[in-house]
């Protein structure tokens, strides 16, 4: 039976399809090119053999041992000669190898053991060392770092390296001053030395005091610190002489300090007056005074005592006279002048009645004078405001002028003396008219 032309179109596309394929399939078959690729060592032993198909990485064998290494320094694998990945032809590969410095490790220590630290350092190099123990000093020593138990200059090794400290005596500033801070002298002493003070440390004297030298604040003999030493002086009050003289005599001498009072010798002599040439109530210098007398009672001069105001008209001592310049009485109403006054050490009569002598007495009606009286000065009774009689001496030979001035009561005046060697024209001018003048009988 023959096939229609419709099956016969068909069976030969199929047939031709199958032909297709089977040619497809024998190219895909193909074999894959492979590349052998051998490992050696660095002596050219081999390590292994691969066939890689081509394109694709080799695998390699295991680290192969390093070759034979320096001192201080270490090979290190760094790979193959080639490379391993995709590949595409045959090859040989040999390990390639790497030198570089070995690094050790160095400890650092204390004196004391404690770890102060570490550091990695390269074959051959110099360590950093960068640590600076330190090392407390004590009341003697001071301990300054000097280095490391070891040379760090070429490591080599693992390596401890232990702090090593120096031990130097301690040193110390002492400065000396004086007291009124300025500086003296300084210098460096060692622990436990003696310190060398300045000499002749001097402070000048003043009026008051003078200074000795006592010592310093702090002992100089075993130093241990830094000091500020300063300088310590006791005062000392001047002494000073204090002389007295009298007049051309040396009376005594006495030494006193600055400041001390003065007190006077206690000299007297019957009827002078003690007179110093200086007065100095306290000590401020050596001094001389001289002491010298004069007569206590000159010519002239006006004293005034219990009994009143008298002026030395003759300062002689045994026969001193004076004048009645005031009368001090008690308000009576008779007063009796007495024919003698005390001045000072001796008995001066009364030859005088000044004037006014008697007038600040209102009271007094009755004046009774004594015989010493010579002489009643001008106005000698006036301003008795209520005096009626006077008695007068009998050495009475002189009558001043105006003698009962102011004295508007006066009626009686009593004579004992004989006459009168001066009697004023006017001395009873003044006086009332009533007045009258009798001689006195007796005294």
């Amino acid at each position: 039976m023959v096939p229609s032309p419709m099956y016969a179109k068909r069976g030969y596309d199929f047939l031709m399809k199958d032909v297709k394929k089977a040619g497809k399939e024998k190219r895909i078959k193909k074999p894959v090119p492979k590349h052998v690729v051998v490992f050696q060592d660095q002596d050219g032993s081999v390590l292994k053999t691969s066939f890689i198909p081509d394109g694709q990485d080799a695998t390699p064998p295991e680290v192969p041992e390093p070759p034979a290494q320096e001192e201080g320094y270490q090979t290190v694998f760094d790979g193959w000669d080639h490379d391993i990945h995709s590949i595409s032809s045959n090859l040989v590969l040999r390990p390639v190898w790497r030198k570089e410095p070995k690094k050790y490790l160095v400890m650092y220590f204390h004196e004391n053991g404690a770890m102060l630290g570490m550091e990695p350092v390269a074959y051959g190099q110099a360590a950093t060392a960068p640590y600076h123990p330190e090392k407390d000093s004590d009341d003697q020593y001071d301990y300054p770092f000097i280095g490391w138990s070891c040379d760090l200059s070429s490591v080599k090794a693992d390596t401890n390296a232990r702090a090593i400290f120096g031990k130097v005596r301690r040193i110390f500033t002492v400065r000396f001053y004086h007291e009124d801070g300025r500086l003296l002298r300084e210098e460096k002493v060692h622990f436990d030395e003696k310190a060398h003070p300045p000499a002749h440390v001097y402070k000048p004297s003043d009026r008051t005091y003078h200074y000795v030298f006592a010592g310093w604040t702090y002992p100089t003999d075993h130093i241990r610190e830094s000091l500020n030493i300063h300088a310590i002086f006791d005062a000392v009050y001047n002494e000073y002489t204090i002389t007295f003289w009298e007049e051309d005599r040396k009376h005594s001498s006495r030494i006193l300090h600055y400041g001390d009072p003065v007190s006077y010798p206690a000299l007297r002599r019957k009827g002078y007056d003690l007179i110093w040439d200086k007065k100095i109530e306290r000590v401020d210098g050596n001094q001389e005074i001289h002491a010298s007398w004069h007569f206590s009672n000159p010519p002239g001069r006006r004293v005034r005592t219990e009994k009143g105001i008298f002026q030395i008209l003759n300062p002689s001592i045994h026969k001193g006279t004076v004048a009645c310049l005031e009368y001090a009485s008690q308000g009576e109403k008779k007063i009796m002048l007495p024919a003698e006054v005390l001045i000072g050490d001796y008995y001066y009569r009364i030859v005088e009645i000044g004037p006014y002598a008697f007038g600040q007495w209102k009271d007094m009606k009755t004046l009774v004078l004594p015989d010493s009286v010579r002489k009643v000065g001008s106005r000698g009774f006036a301003g008795c405001r209520k005096l009626e009689k006077v008695v007068l001496g009998k050495k009475v030979s002189a009558l001043g002028r105006e003698i009962f001035a102011e004295s508007p009561k006066i009626k009686i005046v009593e004579l004992a003396g004989k006459d009168f060697s001066i009697l004023d024209q006017k001395a009873m001018e003044s006086a009332p008219k009533r007045l009258k003048i009798k001689k006195r009988r007796s005294f």
